[in-house]
C-alpha cells in the first residue's frame, strides 16, 4: 500500500513537472508569436525571466517528491552511522554532564526503589518478557534486581530488562534528568568497552523531549525520526529519514523521553498507549510519580519497569555540602551541615531532601560564608516554614549570583534587571504554550505576526518593484512589486517552522548516490531548455532540425548552469571537525543563516548563466541581444529572487523580527539570541539538542509566576484572575 500511495504521488511530481514545462513553453511561443511583440530584445528579456521562474517552481515540485521507505542501508554502511551518532552523542551529553557538574564533584548519591504507588503493570510481565535479549556483557535482571539501588545500577537494569522499557519517576527535582545523562554515559562507556564484534548489537541512547508530540495525529516513529533529524546534522539529504527509519527498525538507537508531564492530562494516556504498540527500541520514559499514576489509570505502558527516585537523607546532604566547600568550611556552612546532622532541623531536611535544592545551596551561595542569609531566612520563618518557601528563597538567588559582577572577570553584558524582565517574559510565554523546551524558531508565536508580515511584504514589494519598474514601466514595477509582498509577507513572515540547513558536500566522495541523485533535475531542466529552444528556434525560422538543436544546446547549458549555481552552492560547504556534533541552538541559528546567503549566491549564479545562454545564442544565430539591456535585466531579476528568497526564506528573518517585537513590548535584549547563551554560560539555561531549557523546571515556573504578578499589578488586576488573563 506504501509503494502504492509512493507511486501516486511520485506520478503527480512528474505530471506537475510537465504541465509547468508546458505552460511555460506556451506562454512564450504565445508572446513570440503575438503582433503586439516590440523587438527581439525585449522578447528575449520576458522568455529569460519565464525560464528563470519556470527553474524555480520546477525545482521545488521535484522537491516535494516525498522518500521515506525509498531503499534501504546496507549492514556496513548502518554501523558505520551509528558509530558516527555514537560519538555525537557522547560529546553532546559529555558537556551538559559538565556544565550540570555531575562530573566534579561526584554527582549527589541520589538512591531509588519501587514505586509507593502503581505506575506500570506486575514486574514479573517485564523480566519474563523476551522482547530484547540482554546487551552484550550484561546479564538479564531479575525481580531482586528491581527493588532497591543507586543510581549507578540503571544502567544494569536498563541493559537486562527483557521488555526493554524503563520508567524513572520521582518528584519535582528529585534528580531525573541527572539519572538519564549519567544512563547515556554509561551506556556509551559499555558501548565502547564491548568487544568490536558485539558492538553493533548495543544501541545509542538519544535524549529527546516529548513537547511537540500529539500521538493522536502522528505515529511515534514518524516523531521519533523527524527530531533525530532535527537534532543531528549527520542525518541531511532526502535520505536522512530513511537512514534513521533504518536504524530505528534495526534497533541501532535507544530512546530516553522526558516531558510527558507537560502534555496535556487529555494526550497523556494516549501516549502511554502509543509508547506500548512500538515495539522496535528500548526506552526510558522520565516523568513526575503523581502525573504517571494519573494517566497509567487510563493508558498502561504495558511491559514497563518502574523505579522512583527518594529523597536524600540529612545526613547524606550534609556530607555532600560539606565535600564542595573548604577544608574546613566556614562557620555559616558549618552551622548548616550541623543542623542537618544533630539533630536535623525538619524545615532545612525537607528543602534540601532533593538534587534541586542541595545545588541552589551549592552554587547560588559559594564558597564564601553568605550561607548564614539561609539560615537566617529559617529562622525568621520559624518552625512552620514549609519546603517550598525554601525552594523559593533559593530559586530568587539564581539570578543575582549569575548575574553579580566577579573579582577577575569582565562585568556581565546585562544587568540582573534587563535578565531578570527577559527571562520572566519568556518563562510565562512557555508555561502559556505548556512546554519546557525554547527554541528559537518558535518564538515568534508568542508575538502577533501582524507587523512582522506587513514588513515582509513591504519588504519583498519595494525589492520586487524596483527589479521589475528598471526594465520595465513603473506601473508594472508597482503591480508585480504589491503582487509579491502579498504573497510572500504572509508566507515568510510569520514564522515559528523548523530552520534550515545546507546539505554538507565532501570532495573526497562527490559521486554517492545523494550527489548523483541531481540527474532527474538536470534532465528536466535539460528538457525545459530543449522544448524553449525548439520554439525559439522555429520562431526565427531555422527549421525543425535547427531548432531541435539549438534546444539540445540550450538545455543542457541551463541544465549546467543549474548544477553549478544551485547543486553545488547548496552542497558546498566547509568541512569543519564537529560536522557531525549535534545541533545546539546557536549552531542551529547559523546553519539556518547559512542557508539564505547560499540561496542568494545561488540564484545569482543562475540568473547570470542565464544571461550568458541568452547572449552566445543570439550572438551565435545572427540575432544579438542587447547584451547590456538583457544583463541590466537578469541581474536585477537575479538580485530580487535572491534577496527574497535568501534572505526571507530563512527561519532567522521572522524570529529576528520577533526577537525586535519583544524589545518594543517587553524591553527584552534585541539581540536575543546573543541574550540566551549569555544565560546559558551563566547556568541559568542549558540546551537539549537545538533548543534551550531552564536550568530546573521550578525555576521557570517561579519566574512565570513572578512575571504574571508583575503584570496583575501593573494592570491593576485582582489577584484571583485567571491564567489566561495574566497571558493577555
Amino acid at each position: 500500500m506504501w509503494r502504492g500511495i509512493r507511486g501516486i504521488r511520485g506520478f503527480g511530481q512528474v505530471v506537475a513537472v510537465a504541465a509547468i514545462a508546458a505552460v511555460t513553453i506556451w506562454l512564450v511561443y504565445a508572446v513570440w508569436r503575438s503582433p503586439r511583440r516590440d523587438d527581439l530584445s525585449t522578447f528575449g528579456a520576458y522568455a529569460a525571466a519565464v525560464a528563470v521562474i519556470a527553474a524555480g517552481l520546477i525545482g521545488r515540485a521535484w522537491r516535494t517528491r516525498s522518500t521515506p521507505g525509498a531503499g534501504t542501508t546496507g549492514p556496513a554502511e548502518l554501523d558505520h552511522l551509528t558509530s558516527v551518532l555514537a560519538k555525537a552523542v557522547q560529546d553532546q551529553w559529555t558537556r551538559a554532564a559538565a556544565e550540570r557538574r555531575l562530573l566534579e564533584p561526584e554527582p549527589i548519591p541520589v538512591r531509588w526503589q519501587k514505586p509507593s504507588s502503581p505506575l506500570v503493570g506486575p514486574a514479573s510481565a517485564a523480566v519474563a518478557s523476551q522482547r530484547f535479549p540482554p546487551l552484550p556483557g550484561m546479564a538479564a535482571v531479575g525481580l531482586r534486581h528491581l527493588q532497591a539501588g543507586r543510581i549507578g545500577d540503571l544502567h544494569a537494569v536498563y541493559a537486562g530488562l527483557g521488555s526493554g522499557r524503563l520508567v524513572i519517576a520521582g518528584s519535582q527535582g528529585a534528580g531525573k534528568s541527572a539519572a538519564a545523562v549519567l544512563l547515556i554515559m554509561a551506556a556509551l562507556t559499555h558501548r565502547d568497552d564491548v568487544p568490536e564484534e558485539d558492538r553493533p548489537d548495543v544501541p545509542v541512547p538519544v535524549m529527546l523531549t516529548m513537547h511537540g508530540w500529539d500521538p493522536n495525529t502522528q505515529r511515534f516513529e514518524d516523531w521519533l525520526i523527524s527530531r533525530i533529524v532535527l537534532a543531528y546534522p549527520l542525518f541531511t539529504g532526502k535520505s536522512a529519514a530513511t537512514a534513521v527509519s533504518e536504524l530505528v527498525r534495526k534497533g541501532k538507537i535507544a530512546v530516553i523521553l522526558d516531558g510527558l508531564d507537560d502534555m496535556s492530562t487529555n494526550l497523556r494516556p494516549v501516549a502511554l498507549r502509543a509508547l506500548s504498540e512500538q515495539a522496535a527500541v528500548r526506552l526510558v520514559l522520565l516523568t513526575r510519580s503523581d502525573e504517571m499514576a494519573t494517566a497509567a489509570q487510563r493508558g498502561l505502558l504495558a511491559g514497563a519497569v518502574a523505579v522512583e527516585l527518594q529523597d536524600i537523607e540529612p545526613s547524606v546532604a550534609a556530607d555532600y555540602l560539606t565535600r564542595v566547600q573548604l577544608d574546613p568550611p566556614p562557620r555559616g556552612w558549618s552551622d548548616l551541615t550541623s543542623r542537618l546532622r544533630h539533630p536535623p532541623d525538619n524545615a532545612l531536611a525537607r528543602a534540601l531532601s532533593n538534587p534541586l535544592t542541595l545545588t541552589l545551596v551549592r552554587d547560588t551561595y559559594g564558597s564564601g560564608d553568605d550561607v548564614c542569609d539561609l539560615l537566617d531566612f529559617c529562622d525568621a520563618a520559624g518552625p512552620g516554614a514549609s519546603r517550598e518557601d525554601i525552594e523559593d528563597h533559593l530559586l530568587d538567588r539564581v539570578l543575582p549570583a549569575a548575574y553579580a559582577p566577579r573579582p577577575g572577570e569582565a562585568s556581565p553584558r546585562y544587568d540582573r534587571q534587563t535578565a531578570q524582565r527577559a527571562l520572566s517574559r519568556i518563562a510565562r510565554w512557555m508555561n502559556n504554550d505548556g512546554t519546557r523546551d525554547l527554541a528559537w524558531w518558535r518564538i515568534p508565536t508568542c508575538v502577533t505576526p501582524v507587523p512582522r508580515v506587513t514588513l515582509t511584504g513591504l519588504a519583498a514589494s519595494l525589492v520586487a518593484g524596483l527589479g521589475f519598474g528598471l526594465e520595465f514601466r513603473v506601473a508594472i514595477g508597482l503591480v508585480m512589486g504589491l503582487m509579491i509582498g502579498l504573497v510572500l509577507g504572509p508566507g515568510f513572515g510569520i514564522g515559528g517552522r523548523t530552520p534550515n540547513r545546507i546539505v554538507r558536500f565532501r570532495w573526497r566522495r562527490p559521486f554517492r548516490r545523494s550527489h548523483v541523485a541531481v540527474g532527474p533535475r538536470l534532465w528536466v531542466m535539460a528538457g525545459a531548455g530543449f522544448g524553449f529552444g525548439s520554439v525559439f528556434g522555429l520562431g526565427l525560422g531555422l527549421g525543425v532540425g535547427l531548432g531541435l538543436g539549438l534546444g539540445l544546446v540550450i538545455g543542457l547549458v541551463i541544465g549546467l548552469v543549474v548544477v553549478l549555481g544551485v547543486v553545488l552552492g547548496f552542497r558546498i560547504y566547509p568541512s569543519r571537525a564537529n560536522d557531525v556534533s549535534p545541533f545546539n541552538p546557536l549552531a542551529s541559528w547559523r546553519a539556518d543563516r547559512a542557508f539564505g546567503i547560499f540561496c542568494f549566491v545561488a540564484w545569482l549564479v543562475f540568473c547570470l548563466g542565464a544571461w550568458l545562454v541568452a547572449s552566445l545564442v543570439g550572438l551565435a544565430f545572427g540575432h544579438p541581444f542587447r547584451v547590456a539591456g538583457v544583463f541590466v535585466f537578469v541581474f536585477v531579476f537575479g538580485l530580487v529572487i535572491g534577496l527574497t528568497g535568501g534572505l526571507l526564506y530563512p527561519k532567522t528573518w521572522p524570529a529576528s523580527l520577533a526577537f525586535a517585537q519583544l524589545a518594543v513590548s517587553c524591553r527584552t535584549p534585541v539581540r536575543l539570541m546573543r541574550f540566551l547563551e549569555d544565560a546559558r554560560e551563566r547556568n541559568v539555561l542549558r540546551t537539549v539538542g537545538p533548543v534551550y531549557q531552564f536550568r530546573h523546571a521550578r525555576l521557570q515556573d517561579r519566574l512565570a509566576h513572578q512575571a504574571s504578578m508583575r503584570y496583575r499589578a501593573e494592570m491593576k488586576l485582582p489577584s484571583g484572575s485567571s491564567r489566561s488573563s495574566a497571558a493577555r
